[in-house]
């Protein structure tokens, strides 16, 4: 058995997606000298590096994270290789057909492009998938889609308005392999979380 972590490390060189996100800070307030301890204070956004999404990020009166069921964060997970890819080159529901052929089980979408991420154009030159792609997910039975890569808005809507999570932004991928993995992805348990930054990891057999 080996654990990969799929976390991007916090820190206050990661990027935002839009100007009105929030900066990460990082500023300590305690040390040895003076108090016998190190304490640091974290400023981060919902969703900011490695992250989740639920519903209620979009959507009024939907799902927020701390109402789902726990087991849904340690579950059976397909790994899609999608790679090579070209910026922007979107995952066809052709594609998504060939690869995702599992129902009710979550779903990791390997692009390799995590490699980039902290790149100033990394949100702009990242492979989305496409609305049909997943729509096909859906379809499919996803209970739960990661990515090393951002979502677009519209997928964020097709998904989260089925209650699907979305795990954005995972690191490693390139120690990912097609096939089934044990995925781990814990959010920090937000009171009405939108979202939450969250500790990542595939158990490979």
């Amino acid at each position: 058995m080996r654990v990969i972590d799929l976390t991007h490390p916090i820190s206050a060189d990661l990027p935002v997606y839009f100007p009105w996100h929030p900066v990460t800070t990082l500023d300590q307030t305690a040390n040895y000298r003076d108090h016998q301890c190190v304490v640091r204070r974290l400023s981060i956004g919902t969703h900011s590096g490695t992250h989740i999404d639920a519903p209620s990020h979009i959507f009024r009166e939907m799902l927020t994270l701390e109402q789902y069921d726990p087991n849904l964060w340690y579950t059976e997970a397909m790994v899609l290789d999608f790679t090579p890819r070209e910026p922007r080159q979107a995952i066809t529901l052709e594609e998504m057909r060939q690869k995702f052929q599992e129902t009710n089980i979550g779903v990791i979408v390997k692009t390799g492009w995590d490699k980039y991420f902290g790149r100033e154009d990394y949100y702009k030159t990242y492979p989305p998938i496409s609305n049909e792609a997943a729509e096909f997910l859906v379809e499919g039975g996803a209970i739960v889609v990661a990515a090393d890569t951002p979502f677009t808005l519209d997928v964020h809507r097709i998904l989260l308005k089925k209650g699907i999570p979305l795990i954005t932004n995972i690191n490693h991928s390139d120690q990912l392999k097609s096939g089934r993995v044990r995925l781990i992805a814990a959010p920090l348990l937000i009171k009405d979380g939108d979202g939450a930054p969250a500790r990542v990891m595939a158990v490979v057999e």
